[in-house]
């Protein structure tokens, strides 16, 4: 795992959205609204072979709806690995400390701070995976694992 800290940038309402743009902005790539874009076509952002994938606090990891049928952690996980387009996962802290991490590490991530959350019925009702709100838990146990 590699730690890089961006600039803060707050031009939008969403924090979620601010720290995107902030790590956009460190890899020299600009973001001017939020997508909402399938994680199995697209990543957030895309420089040569590298395909990011911006998470923040409170993040659903992907729709329920992407992964149809699957109704455990395990099962949803499984879909998500297989299928995802990018090979970079980021978090990025409230301190916009980004947290860079291949698959495997992103998978002890994801076990360690997600739970399993219902869909509305409006987006279908399927079950998907979300990661805890941040806390100093979970960035200690990131920054505890930052490649020396």
């Amino acid at each position: 795992m590699k730690k890089i800290t961006c600039n803060p940038v707050t031009t939008f309402k969403n924090k979620g959205d601010n720290r995107e743009c902030a790590f956009g902005n460190y890899i020299g790539m600009t973001k001017a609204y939020h997508d909402d874009l399938n994680c199995f076509d697209a990543s957030d952002f895309v420089k040569g072979d590298m395909r990011y994938s911006v998470k923040g606090d409170g993040f659903t990891l992907m729709s329920g709806y992407l992964a149809p049928g699957a109704d455990s952690f395990d099962a949803i996980w499984a879909v998500f690995r297989t299928k995802v387009h990018s090979n970079c996962f980021v978090y990025v802290d409230a301190d916009f400390n980004a947290y860079m991490m291949n698959i495997d590490e992103f998978e002890s991530f994801i076990y360690m701070f997600g739970y399993m959350a219902k869909e509305s019925d409006k987006n279908g009702g399927g079950w998907k995976i979300r990661c805890k709100h941040e806390s100093k838990k979970m960035v200690r146990w990131l920054s505890e694992r930052v490649a020396a």
